[in-house]
């Protein structure tokens, strides 16, 4: 059985990106299985990838997971653009000799895993969303989210002055300190699919890990984030040619099905997998292995 507690406090590798910044990442599953370039959601670290260890060595499938500019150990990039992060995830695949490799973003790493298909389209030979965000830049699909999570996404619309006085100064380091209070407005639209994996002390202990990585450095990589996901992403869907498929529960109280659907409609080869009854969190832990073999059977397609 993998030791999470182990896996939260392993160092991260680091790898020079754009401009000399450091990206640090960790690899998770078979180290010598199929690559997969894993995009985390928000706020969160590279360390959300250990709650896929387990069914990533069963798919044979090696996870490598990044921290993006401003989160855990990655050196901040400011103004950067979302799609940016498809030269990051360049950096790292020629560092570790990754010809083609695979996509995987989950929620809020969505958005992210869709602009290395756009900008990458030789070097990824599959993609999958899981629960991703979608633009919420468009009003009514900002306006479908609960208002717990809408009224947090939507700070990103706001004066910068005004998302800073509210996220940063000693906020980052109260979350960091009781990471739990995220946790609880998670808990909110939580339908009783997300309870139950979120009962789990390990799963709880990782996810808990990755909020306190994500406010280090005064949060500035979630600061931004919220300024990016609420304005255009300037992604081309229709010039997405890959066939990606998304896997959505329809009791997801986080990330609304309706996101799911949106993408399903614009993006041309895309196959949405509406999962009955299941929630933000039940499908990634609940599914990965399901998830990581459609994945991997894909890529390794000839």
């Amino acid at each position: 059985m993998f030791d999470a507690a182990a896996g939260m406090e392993e160092p991260p590798c680091y790898m020079p990106g754009p401009g000399g910044r450091r990206i640090a990442y960790t690899s998770y599953g078979a180290p010598g299985g199929a690559p997969v370039i894993y995009c985390h959601g928000f706020p969160s670290s590279r360390r959300e990838a250990l709650l896929l260890h387990e069914s990533a060595l069963a798919a044979d499938a090696r996870i490598i997971s990044a921290d993006r500019p401003g989160y855990g150990d990655s050196d901040d990039q400011p103004g950067r653009a979302l799609a940016d992060w498809s030269d990051d995830v360049a950096c790292l695949a020629e560092g570790l000799g990754l010809e083609r490799f695979a996509v995987l973003g989950v929620s809020g790493g969505g958005p992210y895993a869709l602009a290395c298909a756009w900008r990458l389209p030789e070097r990824v030979h599959a993609c999958a969303l899981v629960c991703p965000l979608g633009p919420i830049y468009i009003d009514d699909l900002l306006h479908r989210m609960n208002w717990a999570v809408r009224t947090n996404l939507a700070m990103g619309r706001q004066p910068p002055w005004l998302c800073n006085l509210l996220y940063g100064g000693p906020t980052p380091a109260v979350l960091q300190r009781w990471p739990n209070l995220v946790e609880s407005i998670r808990s909110i639209a939580a339908p009783p699919a997300d309870r139950a994996v979120l009962a789990d002390a390990d799963n709880a202990a990782i996810l808990s890990r990755t909020i306190a990585d994500a406010m280090r450095n005064d949060a500035a990589g979630p600061r931004r984030d919220l300024v990016l996901y609420s304005h255009d992403w300037h992604i081309p869907f229709a010039d997405i040619r890959h066939h990606i498929r998304i896997w959505h529960g329809d009791a997801d109280g986080t990330v609304p099905i309706d996101h799911a659907r949106w993408y399903a409609d614009h993006l041309p080869n895309a196959h949405l997998i509406e999962m009955p009854g299941e929630g933000h969190y039940s499908v990634p832990l609940g599914h990965a292995r399901e998830i990581l073999a459609a994945l991997l059977a894909e890529a390794l397609a000839p």
